[in-house]
């Protein structure tokens, strides 16, 4: 379906757990998530798109499903824990994939979902080492780690490239991606390219934040599907700063002049 302007008016919210669902539920998901997923994304084909979100190998995954008040699915939010050892240790890697539809953007919906998930998470398995890993394929969703974690690798103010870069390798290799190029760890190829047009292209490459630039200097083949492999060591004082970074953005929103129509 597509969505008009008169069908841009978020509704509920819900949270689903695949593993507890039958297959022929999981089927009527994927489809229904899927249809979502190609209005924003482009260059991944539904059973990819079901093994990475759906059918994930995942110790657990669960995924919030934002609904328009019509009832239809308009963007989703997957989460998974995968459960290894890494560097020796046991360790646990969190990995994501999300998507809201151009008319319900302007607010950040997933993170108290996020949040609300990795600390419990953090909280019922005291010893292990926690690390959210992201192939990222936009520069706002680095922007947005930037904002909310404590740590974020790489980085322009983090100088422990060595770390990095020995991890990443190791989590390329665990989860079977491609470099883009050995000289340029941390690059890899995804194949979701997000749905920009031209005008978004140069407003990006104009934007002023330097984590956006960041980004883009790190990897300017996002357009064409590549991911830059972001690390995030996850700790209950990383995700308590999260959250205290979420209610002030609150509280400013409740306090700011609210503009006419919506950002898109």
């Amino acid at each position: 379906y597509k969505v008009g302007a008169n069908m841009s008016k978020m509704g509920k919210s819900v949270v689903v757990v695949p593993s507890l669902m039958n297959e022929m539920d999981r089927t009527k998901l994927v489809n229904e998530l899927y249809l979502v997923h190609c209005d924003i994304f482009d260059g991944v084909s539904k059973d990819d798109f079901a093994n990475y979100v759906v059918y994930s190998k995942a110790r657990q995954t669960r995924i919030l499903i934002h609904k328009n008040d019509q009832g239809q699915s308009v963007g989703y939010c997957a989460i998974h824990f995968f459960e290894q050892e890494l560097e020796g240790k046991a360790s646990t890697v969190i990995r994501m994939e999300a998507g809201l539809m151009r008319a319900y953007r302007g607010k950040n919906r997933n993170a108290p979902f996020v949040c609300r998930q990795v600390m419990g998470y953090r909280l019922t398995h005291p010893g292990r080492n926690v690390y959210y890993l992201g192939a990222l394929v936009h520069p706002s969703s680095y922007m947005l780690l930037d904002k909310y974690a404590t740590k974020v690798w790489p980085s322009a103010e983090q100088s422990t490239e060595l770390d990095y870069g020995g991890v990443i390798r190791q989590l390329t290799r665990l989860f079977g991606l491609k470099a883009v190029d050995p000289d340029r760890p941390g690059v890899v190829h995804v194949g979701w390219q997000t749905r920009d047009n031209e005008r978004d292209r140069k407003q990006w490459q104009a934007n002023p934040n330097h984590a956006a630039q960041f980004y883009i200097h790190r990897n300017p083949g996002y357009t064409q599907g590549h991911g830059l492999l972001t690390l995030v060591p996850v700790t209950i004082g990383c995700v308590a700063h999260a959250t205290g970074r979420m209610l002030l953005n609150k509280l400013g929103n409740l306090f700011a002049p609210h503009p006419h129509g919506s950002r898109g």
